[in-house]
């Protein structure tokens, strides 16, 4: 009997305290109102197929386009997925940038990612994300743009992912 009454004891204090650990958690470690952190999120996604036709050509991908708003001290964050097919060929490749409010992001400023074959054609994911302090607040629109060097370089099953957070 005293045994079982010695772990009832035992549990019994257990309890108490991860209780005192989540009031302590609620009360004093909560961050304060407009702290720190992700504010909203807007997401789309298009399944179907998005080539590189015509070639090197800059191609925005008009379905996956998003709105969002900027508040005053939000930075944003993008995040993009996708399947890409890449032709087989010499030096065949496809390349992405974000696009904010109808301008491409390039150039030494902005990175953009490139898949690129020498021989037989590929399929890979990707993932691409950025993130920026420097968009003013109000309303915008992000996307995706690609670029190709054969007509069958494509997309597929693509998602888009927007953040404002405070950083």
């Amino acid at each position: 009997m005293a045994k079982s009454s010695g772990l009832a004891v035992l549990a019994l204090l257990i309890a108490l305290g991860a209780l005192g650990i989540g009031v302590y958690q609620l009360i004093f470690a909560a961050p304060a109102a407009g702290g720190s952190g992700v504010k909203n999120t807007w997401y789309d996604f298009h399944y179907g197929e998005t080539t590189t036709n015509p070639i090197s050509t800059i191609i925005i991908v008009d379905q996956l386009t998003i709105d969002f708003t900027v508040s005053s001290g939000e930075s944003i964050y993008f995040h993009f997925n996708t399947r890409a097919e890449v032709a087989a060929g010499a030096n065949s490749y496809i390349q992405f940038n974000f696009v904010l409010d109808g301008v491409r992001l390039s150039g030494p400023t902005y990175p953009w990612w490139v898949i690129r074959t020498t021989a037989d054609s590929i399929e890979v994911p990707i993932s691409c994300q950025l993130s920026l302090d420097t968009v003013t607040a109000g309303a915008h629109n992000a996307t995706i743009s690609i670029f190709g060097s054969d007509s069958a370089n494509n997309i597929f099953s693509s998602t888009l992912m927007v953040q404002t957070y405070i950083p």
